[in-house]
């Protein structure tokens, strides 16, 4: 079984993606038509105020009117809130559903060295965590904001064992402030 999961980026208030969401979205479309996954996970919240639709919904949506995946493939996740949400949200599901040691990650290029600690700390050393990068320009000062988000995520989960699902997500919901109602209600 193998599974491939795209994070989302952005959309506007009408619900169409954005360049680098879209890239993202064509990259999976080329990957999973290859034939070598089984299933393809979208992700992201409802992020919008002026838009009650989840980006992993929109996503979905354009990878079905952009290709020839079946939609019982496809399977929009709409919990995650960031990154760190992403890597934890797609675990909590992957993990009773299906029998993988390796998970599969698209992202954009500048996102890749976060996104990969991300996902090794919330999956584990029972996982391979492969993040491919979609080549976009990198948004002006990228490279500070991932260092400082890099940061902030070592921070937050600091003293928790690396692939302990149980205490990343408790983690999650006391001291992430994407999380724990100081950004975002829970």
């Amino acid at each position: 079984m193998k599974v491939l999961v795209v994070l989302s980026h952005l959309m506007t208030k009408d619900g169409t993606l954005e360049v680098e969401s879209k890239a993202r979205a064509k990259l999976a479309i080329d990957k999973f038509s290859s034939n070598k996954y089984d299933y393809l996970i979208t992700i992201g919240w409802a992020y919008r105020d002026d838009c009650t639709i989840p980006i992993a919904d929109v996503v979905k949506q354009y990878i079905l009117e952009s290709s020839f995946i079946n939609e019982t493939s496809i399977i929009a996740l709409t919990q995650s809130r960031d990154t760190v949400g992403d890597a934890i949200f797609s675990r909590k599901f992957i993990e009773p559903k299906f029998t993988i040691k390796k998970i599969n990650v698209i992202t954009s290029n500048y996102h890749l060295n976060r996104t990969s600690e991300i996902f090794e700390f919330v999956y584990g050393d029972n996982y391979i965590v492969n993040v491919i990068g979609v080549d976009v320009e990198s948004p002006g000062g990228s490279d500070i904001t991932e260092k400082k988000s890099l940061m902030q995520f070592r921070n937050t989960f600091s003293g928790i064992k690396k692939g302990d699902l149980s205490e990343i997500f408790n983690n999650m919901n006391k001291k992430h402030p994407f999380y724990n109602g100081e950004v975002f209600e829970k």
